[in-house]
């Protein structure tokens, strides 16, 4: 008893390292990827802090103190080397620390993303199981018509009808900013829909699938309730909608982005699309570094829950 547990520590043990080294590596890619694209991309950030009318003596000695004047080899030795110690730097625009911006906008769309994946998961998992109970009904019908429609329009365009019916026509939601509980609704709306439509559909076709399994069959001949076969068809459904789930994530996040400039919210979408404007290289290197780092650990908790619902992943 004793050796197979300290079996399973090892094997738990060697596959958190695995993870660890996985996270690491994936993340050094990641951030030669940033390094490499933002120096080949078109643009001087030294042009844009400096303004048009600055002399080439004032450029070549700016250029010199931000160390853009050395040999690509040499800038990137010292990033990576900057990296490891997680000193990213100060922004160019902002002076201010990398990871100080970084941390400061990190909150208002960390709370975006993860409310609105709850209201997603939780209207989905509703949706999507009377869609399948009520499968080919006026119910069913009204349901894929809903969630085609709303999937036909991307966020930029969602947003702004949502703007105008529910601020402009109606008068009842606030449109920029997160300064009350009325100001979460419309950026919550633009990125909870288009993920609950697509929830919906996974599951009510997961769960389609699984009705038809012989050993739904052989719990309605035990006798068991609808209530409770419904539940457990569900929780089979769970690891394909969870990986679902940590797919969409990336692109809430990518939502996020597009909703925060439209609603003027101070996260980390806007702050990365103002350092893109602005060719802020450590701001831009350091908001794709953390991005990156978020989806890798997001995917990794997401693996292992989804071995602790479904043991037969656990399986090697």
């Amino acid at each position: 008893m004793a050796l197979s547990r300290i079996e399973c520590w090892r094997s738990n043990g060697f596959k958190l390292i695995k993870s660890f080294l996985k996270i690491a590596l994936t993340a050094f890619v990641v951030a030669t990827l940033a390094f490499v694209s933002l120096r080949i991309a078109p643009g001087d950030p030294v042009e844009r802090i400096l303004g048009p009318n600055a002399r080439m003596e004032q450029i070549q000695d700016y250029r010199e103190r931000l160390g853009l004047n050395l040999p690509l080899t040499s800038q990137y030795m010292k990033f990576l080397r900057d990296f490891v110690q997680l000193n990213w730097g100060d922004s160019l625009f902002k002076n201010k620390p990398v990871l100080e911006l970084i941390s400061d906008a990190m909150t208002p769309t960390i709370k975006l993303a993860l409310i609105s994946v709850l209201i997603a998961f939780i209207l989905a998992s509703v949706i999507g199981v009377l869609a399948a109970i009520f499968r080919a009904t006026i119910l069913d019908h009204i349901i894929r018509v809903f969630t085609l429609s709303i999937l036909s329009f991307p966020i930029f365009s969602l947003a702004p009808i949502l703007i105008i019916l529910f601020s402009i026509k109606l008068n009842w939601l606030p449109v920029s900013e997160l300064n009350s509980l009325k100001h979460y609704f419309l950026p919550l709306m633009c990125l909870s829909l288009p993920m609950t439509c697509v929830l919906s559909r996974v599951i009510r076709n997961q769960y389609l699938e699984t009705l038809h399994e012989p050993w739904i069959v052989v719990l309605k001949a035990k006798g068991m309730g609808a209530l409770a076969i419904i539940l457990r068809i569900y929780k089979v459904c769970l690891p394909t909608v969870i990986n679902v789930v940590s797919l969409q994530l990336s692109v809430v996040l990518a939502g996020a982005m597009i909703t925060e400039t439209i609603f003027d919210i101070p996260g980390l979408g806007r702050l990365l699309l103002q350092s893109l404007e602005n060719r802020d290289y450590p701001l831009v290197q350091g908001l794709i570094i953390y991005t990156s780092v978020i989806y890798l650990s997001l995917y990794a908790v997401n693996d292992y829950i989804n071995r602790k619902i479904d043991p037969r992943l656990g399986i090697e």
